[in-house]
């Protein structure tokens, strides 16, 4: 146990160091003013089927105050102190853009043809026209040449100084929860229970009645799942919830116990309310893995090992109740063993559930995947374990001594395999044709059988445990 201790340690001490990245926390004092009349957005973005994103009218000349950016939207504070998103386009500030790096500056109307300069880092220019589908911007510098840049590498320095919204940042609760939860209380609880609200609007001239509308959360009912929520309000006081998101189908949501879990809210785990906006900055272990090639393979081996540990967390929290189990003395070797299985199948159940139903919401197969192969891989090891290290007779764990082996016999099995080889080109008009002889090789399994002698130090009973070593071997043709 010391090794899995140790390995434990380290999983945690990475992602713990992968966490310490510091928050944003930028003071914004800046005023903005509308440009066009546009929308109040509750989503930036609408699929066919989804329910009208435009909440509320925001005439040319209003004055809001930022709060964060997200996608092709920034998140404002109309004077009515209600918020929501607006598109960055009908924004007067963001048509000033700036580089960060040294760019290309061409004087001509099409970026790449004729002359150039090289404007240097923070230069500031006003954003004329997006050209070549989106990829180009027509800009006028300060003292009034006109040219193209490119549209990735010159943008508004809000996007970078302003903290982002967290675009992977979810909530998921059972719609009935939420009901029970909310239903009859004031928008600070809301705000509280879930997470900052996506979007705050009057729904009447005399602002007695509002709604809040959470973007991120979902809700299940009847096993499917709604992103997007909608809370109603008199006054303070919550009376309806809509869900806004269609309903989306789930597997997991109908496994066995799926429901039981999911009645406990465990989005801390993954996403706290704090994680609303995104992380400034990257952890050292991010850093450290981007220095060169020898440091990229060393963080894809520590990667894939701290993988695998990972989904082992149930190897390890279900190993005191098997240790238990495994001390029970008048339980046989084979009742022991099928209780191991409960005890490590439960449990790797149980962390495969906790993760589809609040962490990884929408890769079912490959997290299935990932808690297969660990599981038999331990099922395997605790098995053979008990095999070699528990005695038959009186028992008792670790009490037995290494008394050699025997060689009981060898087994063959031979399999073929196709190979291809290629013996030249030939030409026949504009054809070009590969040919290529087919081998039929010899792959030759052996497995060598030994019979491995234990006996127990406690009472002095002897037994056997079969032991096969596997090797593999091709013969060409």
């Amino acid at each position: 146990m010391l090794k899995e201790g140790l390995a434990v340690l380290l999983f945690f001490i990475l992602v713990f160091s992968s966490l310490c990245a510091k928050e944003k926390v930028t003071e914004v004092q800046e005023v903005w003013t509308i440009r066009n009349n546009t929308w109040l957005l509750w989503e930036s973005y609408q699929s066919k089927g989804e329910p009208a994103i435009e909440l509320k009218q925001v005439w040319k000349g209003t004055k809001v105050t930022p709060s964060a950016s997200y996608a092709s939207c920034f998140k404002v504070t109309l004077p009515s102190e209600e918020y929501g998103f607006i598109k960055f386009d009908d924004i007067e500030e963001i048509y000033w853009v700036e580089n960060v790096d040294s760019i290309k500056f061409y004087y001509g109307l099409k970026w790449g043809t004729g002359d150039y300069e090289i404007l240097p880092p923070g230069t500031r220019a006003y954003r004329l026209e997006i050209l070549d589908n989106g990829g180009i911007y027509k800009v006028r510098l300060k003292d009034g040449r006109v040219g193209t840049v490119i549209k990735h590498y010159m943008r508004s320095p809000y996007f970078r100084t302003l903290p982002e919204v967290n675009h992977k940042f979810v909530r998921i609760y059972p719609f009935k929860k939420l009901q029970k939860k909310l239903i009859g209380k004031t928008q600070e609880k809301a705000i509280n229970y879930i997470g900052p609200a996506s979007v705050f609007i009057y729904t009447n001239n005399d602002q007695t009645a509002s709604e809040l509308y959470f973007r991120y959360a979902i809700a299940v009912e009847n096993k499917m799942r709604h992103k997007g929520i909608k809370i109603h309000y008199d006054g303070n006081v919550a009376n309806e919830i809509t869900l806004l998101g269609s309903a989306k189908k789930s597997i997991t949501e109908k496994l066995p116990l799926a429901g039981l879990i999911r009645k406990i809210n465990l989005n801390w785990l993954s996403n706290k309310k704090s994680a609303y906006y995104e992380k400034d900055g990257e952890s050292w272990w991010s850093k450290f893995k981007k220095k060169n090639f020898l440091t990229k393979v060393v963080g894809f081996i520590v990667s894939i090992i701290l993988l695998f540990l990972f989904f082992s967390i149930p190897q390890f929290i279900s190993w005191p109740f098997r240790r238990l189990i495994i001390a029970i003395k008048p339980m046989g070797n084979g009742l022991v063993k099928f209780f191991n299985f409960i005890l490590l199948t439960a449990f790797m159940y149980f962390f495969f559930l906790v993760l589809t139903l609040y962490i990884i919401l929408d890769q079912f197969l490959v997290i299935a995947i990932f808690t297969l192969i660990p599981w038999f891989i331990f099922m395997r090891r605790n098995n053979s374990n008990i095999s070699y290290n528990r005695c038959p007779n009186c028992h008792t764990m670790w009490s037995a001594a290494d008394k050699g082996s025997t060689h009981t016999g060898t087994e063959e099995s031979t399999a073929l395999k196709a190979r291809d080889v290629y013996t030249g080109t030939s030409t026949s008009g504009n054809v070009e044709t590969k040919h290529y002889n087919r081998h039929w090789d010899e792959e030759i399994t052996t497995t060598e059988n030994y019979l491995d002698h234990r006996k127990c130090q406690m009472c002095g009973y002897e037994w056997d445990v079969h032991r096969a070593e596997t090797s593999k071997h091709t013969v060409r043709h």
